[in-house]
């Protein structure tokens, strides 16, 4: 990214090749390399500010293309906010909104979606996995639902791309939400897959201006940050498998470490399928927020990393029907490529040792 913060500063609109001729060029490496990871083309790809603005873009800008009969959409109740707000603005507007619930492990029921599919539906967004409790949705199974009756789908898939394998040719997702900084690219830039763009714009834009991007997303491109996702993406594409067994492998230790140490202790979502790098723990007998004052060598939350503060309790683990001690007793932890071994078991021995100590105050 350096280069393009300093030396090769050019505007990529600017037609000079010794200035935006090289400019261009890293672009479009950069397109074809976050291409490769999901397996679409190119072309396919708008870039954006990160996920929400993909969000946005991809449920809003679809309102914008569909006829006053379609004005129906269909998204489960363990969205990421920036799902559900742009959804609550369309309802705000006289959408009609479909908020699917989940089990107990946070999974939608492939009947339901099917039930609440109506002429009417133009859309449905389900996330690939749960930022929360990790749980992976039956995507494929969803994707061909909608294929069948007409429907667009959109995915965010920002907790998933580079965990999980993506290939767009195999599983028809109409539109589809990445962010870099979740597969170790940096923070403020993202994409929006849109399937067969040059042939069937399924989106209006949301900011105009200089007609970049096709005419979906106004303004001089972030070329570092363009670069930066390019690059994460290659890696991610090189050492997914490896990264995600190593942080499923720590993951799995830590749980198998609290378990054996702790009495009253429940992992929240589905046991099975999950994703690789989250566990999201209920310590029953315990306040999240009291117990994260006590670990402050462990960087865990109570929901989502991206909410501003918010003590409220976790939409998600609230959808679950968890009861109440479960719901303010969890936490959320996230795996890396470069936590070791060793960091699992400090922090799961501090964890022990904190839990314990707060027990024992409470009582």
């Amino acid at each position: 990214m350096l280069p393009f913060f300093r030396d090769a500063f050019g505007n990529p609109g600017t037609p000079h090749p010794a200035v935006g001729g090289v400019v261009q060029r890293a672009i479009r490496q950069a397109r074809e390399q976050t291409a490769e990871l999901i397996n679409c083309l190119p072309n396919e790809l708008v870039w954006t500010s990160g996920a929400t603005e993909a969000n946005n873009l991809a449920i809003l800008g679809h309102a914008e293309v569909v006829p006053i009969n379609k004005r129906h959409i269909v998204t489960q109740v363990t969205e990421h906010s920036a799902v559900l707000e742009p959804c609550r603005h369309l309802e705000s507007r006289g959408w009609s909104v479909t908020y699917l619930p989940v089990d107990s492990e946070g999974l939608v029921d492939a009947n339901q979606l099917v039930d609440s599919i109506t002429p009417s539906t133009s859309l449905v967004s389900i996330m690939w996995g749960n930022n929360e409790i990790g749980t992976l949705q039956p995507i494929k199974m969803i994707a061909e639902v909608c294929e069948k009756y007409g429907v667009a789908f959109h995915c965010d898939a920002v907790q998933a791309a580079g965990k999980v394998f993506i290939d767009l040719q195999s599983v028809p997702i109409s539109i589809l939400s990445l962010s870099a900084h979740k597969f170790y690219g940096p923070k403020g830039i993202g994409a929006l897959f849109v399937r067969n763009l040059a042939k069937h714009p399924r989106i209006q834009p949301r900011v105009f201006g200089g007609g970049q991007e096709v005419g979906l997303r106004a303004g001089t491109h972030n070329v570092p940050g363009i670069v930066g996702m390019g690059v994460a993406c290659r890696l991610a594409l090189q050492y997914q498998s490896q990264w995600s067994e190593h942080t499923q492998r720590l993951r799995d230790s830590f749980e198998t470490l609290l378990m054996g140490s702790l009495s009253d202790v429940s992992i929240n979502g589905s046991p099975t399928h999950r994703l690789p790098h989250v566990s999201n723990i209920s310590f029953h007998g315990t306040d999240n927020e009291g117990l994260l004052t006590m670990i402050p060598d462990i960087v865990a939350s109570t929901g989502a990393a991206c909410h501003i503060a918010d003590f409220s309790p976790s939409h998600v683990l609230t959808a679950l029907n968890k009861s109440r001690d479960s719901v303010a007793s969890s936490l959320r932890f996230g795996f890396g490529k470069d936590n070791t071994y060793e960091e699992i078991q400090l922090a799961a021995k501090l964890l022990v040792t904190s839990v314990h100590r707060f027990r024992r105050e409470v009582k």
